[in-house]
């Protein structure tokens, strides 16, 4: 049996905290490569919000743009030596971000 839908309230705060968490992740990639797990959550948060076909913010799609135009922002786990917990995660996460993105040029 296929699990339910989330409801729209929360839909509505997934979508309020991928907002946040890509501003915590634009304000870390300024000094820095941003964290892979909270980039990795992000991720999964638009993934979330896509398949329930809920508006994904600006601010989201935005940050994962430069995340994709700039690799090195991606950090440690987009390099070859990452060591960081959650690099287990990065070839996915670097797999989702260009869909991601070529799913919001075609709307």
């Amino acid at each position: 049996m296929a699990e339910p839908s989330p409801s729209p309230e929360r839909l509505s705060e997934v979508s309020r905290l991928a907002g946040e968490l890509a501003d915590r992740i634009l304000l870390e990639s300024e000094v820095g490569p941003p964290s892979a797990a909270k980039v990795t959550a992000l991720g999964e948060a638009v993934h979330l919000l896509e398949a329930c076909h809920h508006p994904i913010p600006n601010l989201v799609t935005d940050v994962l743009s430069r995340l994709h135009a700039d690799p090195e922002a991606e950090g440690p786990a987009a390099g070859s030596s990452a060591e960081e917990p959650g690099a287990a995660a990065s070839p996915g996460r670097s797999r989702f971000i260009p869909r991601f993105l070529r799913s919001r040029r075609g709307s």
